[in-house]
């Protein structure tokens, strides 16, 4: 799942509608990186204490995939395979190194990754559970 979505869904926002069917009964998997960036957000927004320890539940209630050799090496070969697509894929610029992470994770161990951003789409051997990303 990226980090958008599961923003939506932890604040129960409106917008998470349209992603329950794909996490209702599951297991929710995050990348390194969106932890990463939700305490980023949680910093960035001086969470007080109730709104940070929601958080870490919320993230407590997933699986977080540590990085490894191994997604090292998937995140290079995605990047640089992005890079070399024609026209460029936008996983391969450097603003969009965590978006790259995300897809790295999801890839290297065949999960589907569930996303709005069209970012995303496009790229090969990356499943996305929703077939009319938008952004």
């Amino acid at each position: 799942m990226d980090t958008t979505v599961f923003i939506y869904l932890a604040r129960g926002q409106e917008r998470a509608q349209r992603f329950l069917p794909y996490v209702e009964g599951r297991r929710v998997v995050l990348s390194f990186v969106s932890v990463a960036e939700l305490w980023r957000g949680a910093y960035a927004q001086q969470y007080g204490v109730a709104r940070r320890r929601r958080l870490e539940s919320d993230i407590a209630g997933t699986v977080v995939v540590q990085p490894t050799e191994d997604l090292a090496h998937e995140w290079a070969r995605l990047s640089n395979e992005a890079r070399g697509m024609s026209p460029g894929h936008a996983l391969g610029q450097k603003a969009q190194a965590h978006d790259a992470w995300i897809a790295a994770t999801a890839r290297l161990y065949k999960l589907p990754l569930l996303t709005e951003d069209s970012d995303f789409a496009g790229m090969p051997g990356l499943s996305l559970l929703l077939d009319d990303p938008v952004r």
